[in-house]
């Protein structure tokens, strides 16, 4: 803390001059606690009334019945991770969900092959705690001595808590903050301290020395302090116990801030040497002070310990806390360790760690922030010497910090390690295992480069030690780094083959079908090899290997290699049995990520095959991803409910879980985040969703950077900017259309080529489909749907004028969407063989088909989806200068008069038949699977639903059209701007003629000036 825990009597001082920091402090607790929670900082030097004003902030909050959980940073070594909120958690009522006990205390050593997921999980736990204990003040203290993770964690909460009855209030010394806090401030509401002025110093004297001093002395303490009230009160209270009440007195000594020092020796010399003797002793320990361990290094007498830190209490260098002793400032403990040589403080470390050893044999541990961490902290300081113990307890530390997802410390353990090995006889298969360890720590704090390189050197160590076993546990480390799909990594490709080669002895069959299964896979998946047999023999061998084995783990591995080095379009029917058998032995040997990635995988070749059984199987892939209780899991199920959603044609759910699966994947770091995310959204562009900005969706670096021109002019057809699509794949070369294991880019290139293509462009690509026909073109493992391989053939042969096959193309694509599920796309089928059959182009079309509206006008066509504007615009086009009632098109048989009700018994009664024989043809319709015809149903009954709550007043009695009329015009009105305003994004020409042309009001007219000739 940076102010001494006061008495009572002082109390009221340490709050002088910050009655507006404690205003702010205030509104945002207020804030808070009516739903608009967040974080806020208190920033300053030491001495500065940070702590003052939490503290007072803390007595308010209390006193208005809101809980407040307290937790302070730790500056020296050996705190674990997170003991920031392990304090805070330990506060919380055993009646709020999770309380009192800490996520962090129960957090079990996590797997190499985890990463930064798990650290994700953890602060989601800890958001939700405090959410249910609302409202709720956490303060939080000396945040500049608080790792890492716990600020990360804070960061985390920031955002997490905003909308939720918590304040979050820290304090920290702004000139000791490390890039994290810095971070951390910078975008969070900070209130600085500043020392104070002459009247505030004036106050503060006078509350600790119980006297006014005059004005000449105020501002001779306020020059000498600058206003930093702990100054103030360490030089008031010298010179009252000097008995120098003067400006000579204030100004005797060094100038401050460097003469506070000189003010903290002085007290401490007045300790007797056997007291500064233990207060070094407390000092190289801890900030707290425990007798028990100062009992073990220090006097072993108990009364003589209890009558020093008496001494040290009452001059103020130490204070009384709930749980024991602690120095009354930090400047004290500095100061104090400040005098102790590097020989005597080296052997206090010394002999500190072996007390604590002792404790802890004993079970009677004094201190709860340690353990490994704080042992491994006291011999690493004690040197050479110790250099052993250092080593081993600097180990326990990394797998301490593990396991509770303190992973930046484990990675700081095991390197400290590495370091200790010089001073230590070791055997080179210890540093291997240690550089093991520190790979796994930063993978799992989502580093992948330190990882890299950390893998890198136990491989080259490895190597040197003949250890091929080593070799290969650093090259799956690499491997399963991953990377974007077509990315070649020949690095690590190098480095499998390598040990491929070194574990060709018959000791490691399973380790060694391992290592070939990855090569297989990062030679088939690289994109650059130009050797496609290589992937395929390693794969075999794999599976020879792990067969032999009985390993059913590595098993699945190989099985999971062999599946994709036959992936191919049009080679489902080889991958199924393949997955059959992967996913029997992933579950033999109990590894369910690998599992749901064979029913994933599973479900992407049925798909392709038209098979209704792939959505099934999706939807199921879903369920198994979620219960896998890790974030990739989360991200997996997400992204492919995305699909899901948009089978069925819900683009705005297909949105939202995509934009969700994004943000997941960012904070994981997935590295096939984006392109999974940009493959879905750009598929979604064909059933009328937004295209992202190819911009923000492929930088320059990106593999798939030569086809940009192709996916450019994508988006402008999409768009309805055709002549821009024109633009952009002018002279593109097809030979740039990338070689995938699916169909994504051919599919993409059919509307692209069919839109605005040359006649080659449109041959070349109806030639690459064909030998598809009949199948789906389904993105890697279902990352996006981009429809039947017939629809697109049928698009490319009306671009060619072949009209007979264009017709019977999309003619076979309507019925593969119908089988598969697909609805949308089943209707952009239907709207197209409708464009098709019109053989009059210069006549203006507004003509629903299939669940689209087909719009034609002035030579251009567009397609939207229903809305019940466009089936008004249609009514009104239908009768050209003549007025139709609002409630005509409302539903009505004509226009209100008086106050008759707006439906009639009979009518109503109607209505209910009606609505009963739809209930039985959406249950019908479901059991058969046809989405369609439900769909249908569904909205007729919506529909009448409207109709009915419309005749309907309050509690049921029934409505007057006398009393509606006005309330028609706006709503048909309203409805049929805002569809001339979408009319308007799509097709402009159309939207301005009809914006002149429709007239609306009590009735409503289409009264064009010259008389055009409409397809309804």
């Amino acid at each position: 803390m940076d102010t001494s825990r006061a008495t009572t009597v002082e109390s009221a001082s340490r709050l002088v001059g910050r009655s507006a920091a404690l205003a702010t402090t205030g509104a945002a607790l207020a804030d808070a606690v009516a739903g608009a929670g967040g974080l806020m900082l208190v920033a300053g030097e030491p001495g500065i009334g940070k702590s003052a004003v939490l503290t007072e902030q803390t007595r308010l909050a209390v006193a208005a019945g809101v809980l407040v959980l307290r937790g302070v940073g730790w500056e020296g070594a050996g705190a674990p991770p997170y003991w920031l909120w392990t304090q805070v958690l330990r506060g919380l009522p055993g009646d709020v969900p999770g309380g009192p006990a800490t996520p962090f205390d129960r957090a079990p050593i996590r797997s190499g092959a985890e990463t930064a997921e798990a650290r994700f999980r953890l602060f989601d736990t800890v958001r939700a705690r405090f959410a249910a204990a609302g409202p709720l003040l956490v303060v939080l203290d000396d945040l500049q001595w608080a790792d890492d993770e716990s600020l990360r964690l804070l960061e985390f909460l920031r955002r997490g808590l905003a909308a939720e009855r918590v304040l979050l209030l820290g304090a920290y010394r702004d000139g000791d903050a490390g890039p994290v806090l810095s971070g951390l401030a910078g975008s969070a509401p900070v209130v600085p301290l500043v020392g104070l002025d002459v009247a505030g110093v004036t106050a503060l004297m006078a509350a600790v020395a119980g006297r006014l001093p005059d004005a000449d002395l105020a501002a001779a303490v306020h020059r000498r302090c600058g206003g930093n009230p702990f100054f103030v009160r360490e030089l008031t209270r010298l010179m009252v116990a000097r008995g120098t009440w003067s400006v000579a007195g204030a100004t005797g000594s060094r100038a401050l801030p460097d003469g506070v020092r000189d003010t903290l020796r002085m007290r401490l010399a007045r300790l007797s040497q056997a007291c500064v003797g233990l207060l070094e002793v407390a000092a190289v320990a801890a900030s707290d002070v425990a007798p028990v361990l100062l009992r073990e290094v220090g006097p072993e007498d108990a009364d003589t310990i209890a009558e020093l830190l008496e001494e040290a209490g009452r001059a103020r260098v130490l204070t009384m806390t709930d749980n024991g002793w602690r120095f009354s400032h930090d400047l004290y403990r500095e100061t104090v360790l400040a005098q102790v040589s590097a020989a005597r403080r080296a052997a206090l470390h010394g002999a500190v760690g072996r007390a604590l050893q002792v404790l802890s044999a004993g079970g009677t541990d004094p201190a709860a922030v340690g353990g490994a961490a704080r042992l491994a902290a006291h011999f690493v300081a004690a040197g050479s010497a110790t250099a052993d113990d250092a080593l081993r307890w600097s180990v326990r530390a990394a797998h301490e910090a593990t396991a509770r997802l303190g992973h930046d410390d484990a990675a700081r353990h095991y390197t400290t390690a590495l370091g200790l090995l010089r001073d230590v006889a070791a055997d080179p298969a210890d540093r291997v295992e240690l550089l093991l360890g520190l790979a796994a720590a930063r993978d799992r704090a989502g580093d992948p480069d330190a990882t890299r390189e950390a893998y890198l050197r136990a491989a080259a160590l490895a190597r040197r030690s003949s250890d091929p076993a080593a070799l290969g546990e650093a090259a799956l480390g690499i491997a399963a780094l991953g990377s974007r799909s077509g990315t070649a990594d020949p690095v690590g490709v190098g480095l499998l083959e390598e040990t491929a080669e070194l574990l060709a002895t018959g000791q490691h069959d399973a380790l060694r079908s391992r290592v070939l299964a990855e090569l297989s896979r990062a030679l088939r998946h690289g994109g650059s090899e130009p050797d496609p047999q290589r992937a395929v023999s390693a794969a075999d061998e794999a599976v020879a290997l792990a067969r032999a084995a009985a390993d059913p783990a590595a098993l699945a591995h190989a099985l999971l290699a062999r599946h994709d080095v036959v992936w191919a379009a049009g080679a489902a029917a080889m991958r199924l049995p393949v997955l059959v058998e992967m996913a029997a032995a992933a579950r033999e040997a109990g590894n369910d990520d690998l599992v749901a990635e064979a029913v994933l995988l599973r479900a992407g070749a049925l798909i392709e095959q038209g098979d209704p059984a792939g959505a099934v199987e999706l939807a199921r892939y879903t369920r198994l991803a979620d219960r896998l209780g890790h974030a990739r899991g989360r991200w997996g199920a997400l992204s492919r409910r995305a699909t899901l959603a948009q089978l069925s044609g819900q683009i705005d759910e297909a949105v939202a879980a995509s934009t969700e699966a994004l943000r997941l994947g960012e904070a994981i770091g997935l590295p096939d985040r984006m392109g999974v995310f940009a493959t879905l959204r750009a598929s979604l562009a064909a059933i009328g969703g937004e295209l992202p900005s190819l911009s923000d969706l492929m930088p320059a670096a990106d593999p798939l950077w030569p086809a940009y021109p192709l996916l450019q002019a994508f988006g402008h057809v999409y768009g309805h900017e055709l002549d821009d699509a024109a633009r952009a794949i002018r002279g593109f070369s097809v030979s740039a259309v990338p070689e995938q294991y699916d169909l994504e880019f051919v599919a993409i290139a059919a509307v692209a080529f069919a839109a605005v293509g040359s006649t080659a462009q449109r041959e070349w690509c109806y030639d690459a489909l064909v030998p598809h026909a009949g199948l789906h073109v389904v993105v890697g493992g279902c990352a996006a749907y981009h429809g039947a391989v017939d629809h697109h053939l049928g698009m490319l042969a009306a671009a060619l004028g072949r009209t007979a096959d264009a017709r019977d193309r999309l003619s076979a694509a309507v019925t593969l969407h119908d089988r598969l599920g697909a609805a949308a796309w089943a209707d952009l089928s239907r709207s197209a063989l409708a464009s098709l059959a019109q053989s009059n182009p210069s006549s203006h079309v507004f003509r629903l088909v299939g669940g689209m509206w087909r719009l034609s006008f002035e030579g251009r066509e567009v397609h939207l989806p229903d809305a019940k504007g466009l089936r008004d615009i249609a009514t009104l086009l239908a009768v050209p200068d003549q007025p139709v009632h609002v409630h005509v098109l409302l539903g009505h048989e004509g226009p209100a008069t008086g106050a008759d009700p707006v439906l009639d018994r009979r009518a109503v009664a109607e209505f209910r038949a009606r609505l009963g024989e739809l209930d039985a043809e959406i249950e019908d319709a479901s059991r058969c699977h046809d989405a369609h015809r439900a769909g249908q149903a569904r909205g007729e009954r919506d529909a009448l639903l409207s109709e009915l709550q419309a005749a309907s007043g309050l509690g049921g009695r029934t409505r007057r059209l006398g009393d509606e009329t006005e309330r028609a015009r706006k709503t048909v009105t309203a409805r049929i701007r805002d569809t001339l305003r979408r009319i308007a994004k799509v097709h402009p020409e159309l939207a301005e003629h009809l914006s002149v042309a429709v007239h609306t009001g009590t009735t409503c007219c289409y009264a064009p000036a010259e008389r055009h000739r409409w397809h309804l």
